[in-house]
């Protein structure tokens, strides 16, 4: 008992250095290299070592050691050396097997263990003939080893192996607190890299590139419809595939795991939730085979994702502000009262990036409540233009003020849509007359208005264009009533149209042909591919059931404009629109 009791003292004493040592954050290779010593000074070993497998547990590496020396320290880490899962015996060694096999090897004699071990033959180098290695087990396998030489052959009793795998396991526990320990500051450190940025309004791209870095993988943003936000790949990391960004995580259905794993289309990742208010506000994902090896990096992306809710909330309110800034400005120009002082709107726009001098179009959205979802249909509109707009509600109506768009009407009429399954109700879209001018922007809201409120008496929705349909826009311009201009299409073209339906006798596109073609029967007749007279007759057959004599100018303009009413208000949803329209409708 009395020889127990000092060895028992020595052993917590080097224990608790251990611990110290490690508490204080010394570098993992000066802890090692303090457990090699102790080997020495516990277990009587002449020489020690600790080496650790690296991160795909393909070879050891020296990290501590005690009595050797640098030169067969040096010729140890050679790559051909120390293998852990080597091709032929000749480049076996004992510290290997213990690796591979998770057990404890002892060696009491080099000379005889040569034909087994090849790098054995290393061991007159160093001068040791006998050796123990104790693996250092990890969670799922062993991480290294821990060996002891003695310079003379040695045959080691019960005892000596007992304490070796004792020191082993506080050499095991060591290690994983120490890199707990470096992962926990890492962390630390990178999420106040994190926050730094924030306070310094780097924004989403900032942060997204710099968790990239971090991660050495490639980090993406998107809201809940698959868009993305912010997106950034560090050195080779593969972006997120398209089919990965519309993949629907469990995490948005209320699962317990904030972050879930994720493997699409060959490619794996990593898919957090952003919350905003205890609701799934956006998806981050990080894509990469080795992106969130450990809970570690794990719990940084995860305190990543609260860093991007908190920039995601200062941007929506941001754009809140940015968007009643952009309805109020909309607003003074529609009224026209605010058009005497141009220059203070003209310098409100550029503050909120929108040039009132290049505004050329004028876009009335209609629909049920469309009014309540103004932020809605503005970023949807934007979206699709991908340029600045400015965008107001005015009672039932949003109103839309954009520069000049290519393709502007196939841009909204898919827009016309996606807030149509958004709804479940039919949207009406008016483009109004093009104007040039602030002055044109109040006149041209007018008959987009009028224009609305004619489709929506007529329960219509779709896509009606007045860009070409001048005699039309201006009427609408002047305040005329949508009631009479409605009434104007019904007592000239509702006759033509009901005898076509009942007979075939395209008097409707008669007369336009011969509207377009400036009153001649002759260009009319060659335009629809018809005998003279037959266009004759039907001249003759459209003034009987007008009631007019199509030789007045004032009638001929009359049926101009009533035809360009029809334009708004009739398609036929089987051959689509009648030559000339340049509307869509439902």
């Amino acid at each position: 008992m009395t020889m127990i009791v000092p060895v028992l003292r020595t052993w917590m004493r080097a224990v608790s250095e251990i611990s110290r040592s490690v508490n204080v954050g010394d570098p993992l290779e000066t802890v090692l290299t303090r457990i090699a010593d102790l080997a020495r000074e516990l277990i009587g070993f002449d020489l020690s070592a600790v080496m650790l497998a690296d991160e795909a547990s393909n070879r050891l590496d020296v990290i501590g050691w005690s009595g050797l020396s640098d030169d067969y320290i040096e010729r140890l880490r050679n790559d051909s050396f120390l293998q852990i899962r080597p091709a032929a015996p000749d480049t076996d060694s004992p510290a290997a097997r213990a690796v591979r096999d998770g057990v404890t090897i002892m060696i009491s004699d080099v000379a005889r263990e040569s034909e087994t071990y090849g790098r054995l033959g290393l061991a007159p180098m160093q001068g040791y003939r006998s050796l123990v290695a104790s693996p250092l087990h990890g969670t799922d396998c062993p991480i290294g080893v821990l060996v002891g030489y003695s310079t003379a052959p040695r045959s080691y009793g019960a005892a000596d192996v007992e304490l070796t795998e004792l020191l082993a396991e506080q050499t095991a526990t060591a290690i994983h607190t120490a890199r707990y320990r470096a992962r926990r500051d890492w962390a630390e450190q990178q999420h106040r890299r994190l926050m730094q940025l924030v306070l310094a309004e780097a924004g989403m791209d900032g942060l997204v590139d710099a968790l990239a870095e971090i991660l050495a993988a490639s980090v993406t943003v998107t809201d809940l419809d698959g868009r993305i936000l912010a997106s950034s790949a560090a050195g080779d990391a593969p972006a997120l595939p398209q089919r990965l960004a519309e993949h629907r995580p469990k995490t948005d259905r209320h699962s317990a795991d904030v972050t879930e794993h994720v493997s699409l289309a060959g490619t794996e990742g990593w898919v957090t939730r952003v919350m905003i208010g205890g609701e799934v506000a956006a998806r981050l994902w990080v894509v990469g085979d080795q992106a969130i090896p450990d809970t570690t990096r794990l719990r940084l992306v995860e305190q990543f994702a609260l860093v991007t809710g908190i920039e995601l909330l200062t941007a929506r309110h941001a754009l809140e502000i940015e968007e009643r800034l952009s309805g109020d400005l909309l607003s003074d120009v529609l009224r026209g009262a605010a058009l005497a002082r141009p220059r203070v709107l003209l310098e409100r726009g550029n503050a909120l990036g929108f040039s009132l001098e290049n505004a050329r179009n004028v876009v009335v959205v209609r629909g049920e409540r469309i009014g309540e979802q103004l932020s809605t249909v503005s970023r949807r509109v934007q979206h699709a233009v991908r340029t600045k707009i400015l965008a107001s509600s005015n009672g039932d109506d949003v109103v839309l003020l954009l520069p000049e768009i290519r393709d502007l009407g196939a841009a909204l009429d898919g827009v016309r849509n996606q807030l149509e399954q958004t709804t479940a109700s039919p949207v009406s879209i008016v483009i109004a007359p093009p104007v040039h001018c602030l002055e044109d922007i109040p006149p041209a809201y007018r008959a987009a208005q009028g224009a609305a409120q004619l489709r929506a008496n007529a329960g219509l929705a779709g896509l009606a264009d007045l860009r070409e349909l001048s005699v039309l826009g201006l009427m609408l311009m002047a305040d005329t009533p949508p009631a009479y201009l409605q009434r104007l299409a019904d007592q000239l073209i509702a006759p033509l149209a009901d005898q076509d339906a009942r007979r075939d006798s395209q008097l409707v596109t008669t007369l336009r042909a011969w509207l377009r073609a400036g009153f001649s029967t002759a260009q009319a007749a060659a335009a629809l591919t018809v005998h003279v007279n037959t266009v004759g007759q039907r001249l003759v057959r459209i003034e009987h059931l007008v009631q007019r004599d199509l030789k007045i100018a004032d009638t001929r303009l009359d049926l101009q404009l009533a035809l360009h009413v029809r334009d708004i208000l009739h398609i036929d949803p089987a051959r689509g629109a009648e030559p000339g329209y340049r509307h869509q409708a439902r």
